[in-house]
């Protein structure tokens, strides 16, 4: 996800209700629950790969271990039917890329499969989060178009620790997320 990530006080303009779903630090996987009956984590893949650039940049001992990339979408139905007419009933809500020490996903996280990772990381005391860095897309995390300046979709991610071991998780906000309901 190519994003000039910043820490949200460097971010200005955003509304009181993006902030919110941007610097939650509760689960974005339950909050998302609760506002539907069809939600579901449809995992894009999972393999052994490097962290690009960005995530090595705050990963601390990054060289020293095996990781395995993450992607998958979390999807979702309204309960309610947003005013707006054009609004899909069931779309693509957020794109998730987590960088995971290959360590973990050979034990906590073994046959994840299609489990909201967050399932995982918020019912485990032992996970301890970052701050958030914040920004905005520039291109579409699916389709590779550019977004749409007129109308910004924004990602956020942070970073894990447990056990001595880091994770990070990142989460973009697609065009058809309850984010945007307004």
């Amino acid at each position: 996800m190519p994003v000039k990530w910043q820490h949200p006080n460097h971010v200005a303009g955003l509304s009181s209700n993006m902030k919110d779903w941007l610097l939650n630090t509760g689960s974005l996987t339950e909050r998302l629950q609760a506002l539907t009956n069809h939600f579901a984590v449809n995992l894009l893949g999972q393999q052994s790969l490097d962290p690009d650039k960005s995530e090595r940049s705050i990963l601390t001992n990054c060289d020293n271990q095996e990781w395995q990339i993450r992607e998958v979408i979390l999807q979702g139905k309204p309960l309610v039917q947003p005013e707006n007419k054009n609004h899909p009933i069931s779309k693509d809500w957020v794109f998730a890329r987590s960088v995971l020490p290959s360590q973990l996903c050979e034990s906590q996280f073994v046959n994840l499969g299609n489990q909201p990772l967050g399932q995982r990381i918020f019912n485990d005391n032992q996970f301890v989060r970052s701050e958030f860095q914040i920004g905005q897309l520039q291109y579409h995390p699916l389709t590779h178009q550019p977004i749409n300046i007129q109308k910004p979709l924004w990602a956020r991610r942070s970073k894990f620790k447990v056990e001595g071991l880091e994770l990070i998780v990142a989460e973009a906000f697609l065009p058809d997320s309850p984010c945007y309901w307004s």
